[in-house]
């Protein structure tokens, strides 16, 4: 039966941490809120079995979405057992990577078997163990998915029928009626009997030349043996050679040490020679300032007293003062206001007088100006006529004869570069002629660098070639290196390990021993009282007994029974004593074994020397491009794959040595060909860009262009002239010359004189009529200043008539005389004013006036301000003084300290190094000879010295432990042949100790090797030739087993007895699925009736399941319900019922299909069921009925672990054997047993923690050590 035990999760979905150790039997209630990782945790189990998502959606997608959102990796650990296997299954999801996949298969009182990490290999392991029963299998019986109760109901017949197979353990019967089909290979199985003794006569002769070639085999065997002891002689010369080296390398060492250590004597005396100068400093300084600021402290008291309060006195006053002198200046302000209102009076009166004189003056001016304006209007149209009728005929001619002297000189320019292109033809053809060599060359140069690069190439593969050769001639010394460093750490494992056992059974021995030395001292114990107690009751008897006689009798039975006890003990003591003896010796024992395996232990560290070594090798390894074996054998297969093409190291090296100069040298001739193109190219992209630019590709089309142009400019010039009224030229039509351009009967140069001419003529015209038109700017801005003036005029027109309204109304001369009053009233007051404020300045000694009273108020303030600045200083100062007070104190403490360090370093260094006397000269003299001593100590130097010798000592013991690893390396070779052939090992690794155990070391030497590898190439060769033969009939008959010639002549017999067996058993195993599918839907239906009852709380009992029929099936297509409803009083169908109703017949048919389902003989049946959130629609009542289903005896009968998911609170833990609480993806509460883990032993440094937590399990199941805790409730923090 499958059980689930043990479950372990990280960051799977939802989940972040789980650890569970399921109950043998019992139901589990998983409750959580929403998205707390439950059917994460269901979801987990399905994928450890599996390794894909259940659900559909998922299956399609990257298994990355599995992992935790913000994590990159996610593990889930899954132990089960399935009868008395056990399978521990590890699956490790890496984001972007893909799963990977660790399987554990442990059986009863089998071997263990190795890890299973290929994913298709391990899955297909899984579904074997598990009885074939794959992923929709488990689906579809007893993993009752979230929102999937109809599941059962919409399969189809053949997907039910394939999964009752699975489940029953059919699928082997069915590949067993395939097997006992009869096919065409039947018949020609008879026919086999011939060939077979001819393959008998064959498989005779193989042992005997096959024992020929082992005794070949050991013969080369011995003579390698002979040259390993041969390379032991030689690597130890070696050892002795480096270790007489290294000793002369240690005496060096300790001379350089003992000169190291008085430099750094002669640092610390520097340093404290320094510390000491600078303690000297601080106290002069401290001395130096103290005093000072004593002085300023006590002056600052002295001003707290005496200046502050006058000061203070002195501010109030003047503050007085400023606030009466605000007064006063406010009496003045008003005085002024008055005296400035009398004279705006006197002004107003003026200007109003004034006023009548001035408008009479400006109608005057206003009628001058009118007739002046008039005057100027007339000159204005006369110059404008004038400029509009005579300006634009000159201006026109003007632009004409400029436009003329400019088609001159272009007829000129043109002339030019036709006169140039004529003279550059000699240029073109040199060019052409250029280019095309040029061009040549370069062809003939890219086809010679083409040549030269294959030969390069060439040369390049064969030097690759070479470099992998030797790439793998080191790639077989490493591995060589490898397989021994791995020897040895296999080695040091499983002394660990025997050491780590031998701790336990001490363990156990010692806690017996003190146990049993308890239990003799509780008997030795008992003894003595009962012992004591009696004799003083039979002291007590005797005293009494000639008074109380009944009583002493009584006393004396009590005593006797006290003694008979003491006796008792004292026997049981001895008893007890006597095991713990035997205890004490069988823990020495185990003391001396558990020295003993330490010992070992330790000799295998020292054996396997650097831990290091074989990552180092491993390293090595993968830098060559080799990948590293997971054990000795894969090296050895490694090792055997890569051929020994029989060159040596030295050769392979020398013919690279010469490939690599070969390549180099066509590499330069390369590189100077490549120089050689690129000048030939920049020589043609020269040239080409040459006559580029000039424009050498059509020059005579240009020329003929150029020619064309000129007579069309001729022709224009001769126009134009003509039109001007000047002389006309005549040009020749010819231009075939340059002479003939330059020749007319009337040059150009006449023409461009006469043009000039004309030009200057018609300018001067143009300048006589501007400087007639110049007045007309002068009459505009005169006639426009007139305009102005006369704006000007009306604009003081309208002020004087605004100011002449302001004046009605208004007796300016009332407004004047009361204005002379006020100001006599202010003028009073203001002098009585005064005269008080100069009788309070006189005592302060301050000149009257605002401005020196705010001043001196100012000036107060500041010296008072100051003054109790400098007061505030006095703390600054008293913190100094206390600071330098303290510094002197600790600074001359000190010196006594440096003092007693040089005396220490005298011992030492010498007694120079301590100061005669305090001063600086002397101080600083030993300071400047500690400087001397270190420079001619040489400390560089001196480590230097030290790093080589290092250096030296590592490179010797580096040798020293190659040698030492050779010799292993031989001792392991020579050992490992012993083995292999059998012999006692030896007790030294001389010859005389290897021939004495293996003689026939002694019969051959290195010289018969050849002989030897001839005969046994000779021996290969037959045997090889007998193996073909075997191969081609056993492969004709399609068999690697030995055979004899009696079982080919009854062959034929056993043929016929097959055939019959065949046909008559197909027909019964088929016979026998086809009743077992039928038997299923009967057998649903009865647990069904039974389920219905309970879940529905008596409502419904009877249940009517049927199918329809079904082309390739033999129990029908999917399910149909129907439920005898009492209301109704028939059977109904699903659809008439409520969904309640119908999702209880849609569980209960689910369950009722599981348990038929289950098989009642196999191992591999089913031993859990897991219900996932199947409540959905339920009310309290039917709850309570799911749970009493759950948790009753009708599936306790079948499944022994009941997984129960809910995110309802209407269940109560405690209804539930077990429970567990989920939140945020961790257990937040749990009463599950609790499993006591036992530290784990490491074996081979290999193996993950469920491999090593599952294999303590396993073995404290089997010692009767597995430890329950009893259920409690487990809090863990979020």
């Amino acid at each position: 039966m499958i059980i689930l035990k043990h479950l372990t999760v990280e960051r799977f979905r939802l989940l972040r941490e789980i650890n569970l150790h399921f109950p043998q039997r019992g139901s589990i209630l998983i409750q959580g809120p929403n998205e707390a990782g439950k059917s994460a945790l269901l979801e987990s189990i399905y994928f450890a079995l599996y390794g894909t998502a259940i659900a559909s959606d998922r299956s399609k997608s990257s298994v990355d979405e599995l992992v935790l959102y913000g994590s990159s990796q996610a593990s889930v650990t899954l132990t089960l057992s399935i009868g008395a296997t056990e399978l521990i299954i590890n699956r490790i999801i890496e984001r972007g990577k893909g799963q990977q996949v660790t399987l554990y298969v442990h059986k009863v009182g089998m071997p263990e078997e190795e890890p299973i990490t290929r994913l298709g290999s391990a899955n297909a392991r899984i579904i074997t163990e598990l009885g074939c029963m794959d992923g929709e299998t488990l689906r579809n019986s007893c993993y009752i998915e979230q929102k999937s109760l109809h599941r059962v109901e919409n399969l189809p017949g053949s997907e039910r029928e394939a999964t009752l197979r699975k489940l029953l353990g059919l699928e082997k019967l069915m590949r067993l009626t395939e097997q006992f089909k009869l096919t065409p290979n039947d018949e020609r199985m008879l026919h086999e009997s011939t060939e077979r003794l001819k393959l008998a006569e064959v498989q005779a002769r193989i042992p005997e030349l096959s024992r020929r070639l082992g005794e070949l085999e050991a013969a080369l065997d011995a003579v390698s043996v002979s040259e390993d002891l041969t390379e032991i002689n030689q690597q130890e010369a070696d050892i002795a050679e480096q270790e007489l080296f290294l000793e002369q390398l240690r005496a060096k060492r300790a001379e350089l040490k003992a000169r190291q250590s008085r430099i750094q004597q002669l640092n610390k005396a520097d340093a404290t020679l320094g510390e000491i100068i600078t303690a000297y400093d601080e106290i002069a300084e401290a001395r130096r300032e103290l005093p000072e600021l004593e002085r300023e402290i006590a002056e600052l008291d002295r001003r707290e007293h005496e200046e502050l309060p006058a000061l203070e006195k002195r501010v109030k006053d003047l503050v007085d003062l400023t606030r009466s002198f605000g007064t006063l200046e406010r009496l003045s302000n008003d005085l002024l206001s008055a005296v400035n209102t009398i004279k705006e009076l006197e002004k107003e009166l003026k200007s109003y007088e004034r006023l009548q004189k001035e408008n009479d003056e400006l109608d005057a001016q206003m009628s001058n100006l009118g007739a002046q304006m008039e005057q100027g209007r007339q000159s204005l149209n006369e110059l404008e006529e004038l400029r509009r009728v005579g300006r634009p005929p000159l201006e026109a001619r003007l632009r004409r004869l400029r436009g003329l002297n400019e088609r001159l000189r272009a007829l000129e320019q043109a002339e030019e570069k036709y006169t140039r292109r004529v003279m550059q033809q000699g240029l073109v053809e040199e060019n052409t002629v250029q280019l095309a060599k040029t061009r040549k060359d370069l062809e003939e140069k890219e086809q010679e660098l083409k040549l030269v690069e294959t030969e390069a190439r060439q040369a390049q593969q064969k030097v690759d070639a070479l470099e992998k050769q030797l790439q793998q001639f080191n790639i077989e010394r490493q591995l060589k290196v490898w397989q021994h460093l791995k020897g040895l750490s296999q080695g040091l494992a499983e002394a660990e390990q025997h050491v780590m056992a031998a701790h336990q059974h001490q363990e156990r021995l010692t806690n017996a021993a003190l146990e049993a030395r308890r239990a003799a001292n509780r008997w030795l114990m008992i003894a003595i009282g009962s012992g004591g107690l009696g004799i003083v009751l039979g002291i007590v008897a005797l005293l009494i007994f000639s008074q109380q006689a009944i009583l002493a009798s009584a006393l004396g039975l009590l005593v006797l029974l006290l003694l008979a006890g003491a006796g008792l003990s004292i026997y049981k003591y001895n008893e007890v004593h006597n095991e713990e003896q035997i205890a004490n010796r069988h823990m020495q024992d185990a003391i001396s074994q558990v020295g003993m395996m330490v010992a070992a232990r330790e000799t295998a560290m020292r054996t396997s020397g650097k831990r290091d070594a074989l990552a180092q090798v491993e390293q090595e390894i993968r830098s060559l491009g080799g990948s590293v074996p997971r054990s000795r054998e894969e090296a050895q297969q490694l090792l055997q794959q890569i051929q020994d093409k029989g060159e040596s190291l030295d050769s392979i090296q020398q013919h690279l040595t010469e490939k690599q100069d070969a390549a180099l040298a066509l590499h330069d001739q390369v590189n100077v060909i490549k120089d050689a193109v690129a000048v030939l190219r920049q020589e043609r992209q020269h040239l080409e860009d040459q006559r580029k630019n000039e424009g050498w590709d059509n020059m005579d089309a240009k020329l003929r262009s150029d020619r064309i142009a000129i007579q069309d400019r001729q022709n224009e010039i001769t126009t134009l002239s003509g039109q001007e009224g000047l002389s006309i030229p005549t040009f020749d039509t010819s231009v075939a010359t340059v002479a003939s351009v330059k020749e007319s009967t009337t040059t150009v140069d006449d023409l461009e004189m006469a043009i000039a001419d004309a030009i200057k003529a018609t300018e001067r015209e143009i300048v006589t009529l501007d400087s007639k038109l110049e007045h007309v700017s002068d009459l505009t801005a005169k006639l426009k200043e007139q305009k102005e003036s006369l704006d000007i005029l009306l604009g003081s027109k309208r002020a004087l008539t605004e100011r002449g309204q302001h004046y009605q109304g208004v007796n300016v001369v009332e407004q004047f005389e009361l204005a002379r009053k006020q100001q006599l009233t202010l003028r009073s007051a203001l002098q009585s004013l005064q005269d008080s404020l100069r009788q309070r300045v006189k005592p302060l000694g301050v000149t009257f006036g605002q401005t020196a009273i705010n001043s001196a108020e100012i000036a107060a303030r500041k010296q008072l301000e100051t003054l109790h600045i400098s007061l505030g200083n006095r703390v600054e100062l008293q913190s100094r003084h206390d600071h330098y007070a303290i510094v002197l104190k600790e600074w001359q403490d000190s010196l006594a300290d440096h003092y007693n360090r040089l005396a220490k370093y005298s011992g030492s260094l010498g007694s120079w190094i301590v100061p005669a006397n305090p001063f600086a000269e002397t101080l600083v003299m030993l300071r400047q000879r500690c400087a001397q001593e270190i420079i001619h100590a040489d400390e560089s130097g001196l480590l230097q010295g030290l790093e080589k010798i290092q250096v030296q000592e590592k490179a010797s013991k580096a040798k020293i432990e190659l040698c030492r690893q050779e010799i292993e390396e031989a001792h392991e070779r020579i050992t490992t042949m012993l083995v292999q052939r059998n012999r006692p090992p030896t007790k030294s690794y001389n010859f005389t100790a290897i021939v004495s155990v293996w003689p026939l070391v002694g019969e051959y030497t290195t010289l018969d090797r050849a002989r030897l590898e001839e005969d046994r190439e000779s021996l290969e060769q037959e045997l090889q030739t007998l193996e073909q033969q075997e191969l081609s009939l056993s492969t004709q008959l399609q068999t690697g087993d030995r055979l004899d010639l009696e079982q080919a002549r009854i062959r034929k017999q056993q043929q016929e007895r097959d055939y019959e067996t065949k046909k008559y058993g197909s027909l019964l195993l088929k016979s026998m699925s086809e009743r077992l599918m039928r038997k299923m839907l009967p057998r649903t239906a009865y647990y069904m009736q039974q389920l219905l009852p309970l879940l529905t709380s008596g409502r419904y009992h009877d249940v009517r399941l049927r199918t329809d029929e079904e082309e390739g099936t033999t129990s029908g297509g999917p399910f149909q319900l129907r439920v005898w409803d009492t209301a109704a009083g028939e059977y109904v169908p699903r659809s008439a019922l409520s969904g309640g109703v119908t999702d209880q017949l849609s569980l209960a048919l689910r369950l009722a299909f599981a348990i038929a389902a289950l098989p009642r003989e196999l191992v591999a049946a089913p031993g859990f069921v897991v219900l996932d959130e199947p409540l959905s629609s339920f009310d309290r009542s039917r709850t309570q009925a799911l749970v009493n289903v759950v948790t009753g005896e009708i599936l306790g009968q079948h499944f022994e672990q009941i997984l129960f998911v809910s995110h309802s609170s209407a269940f109560d833990p405690a209804m539930f054997p077990y429970h567990i609480y989920m939140d945020n993806g961790v257990v937040v509460e749990s009463n599950l047993p609790v499993v006591a883990s036992f530290p784990a032993l490491a074996i081979n440094g290999s193996g993950s923690e469920a491999q090593q937590e599952s294999k303590s399990e396993g073995e404290k199941e089997e010692d009767g050590e597995m430890i329950e805790a009893e259920p409690a409730s487990v809090g863990a923090e979020i």
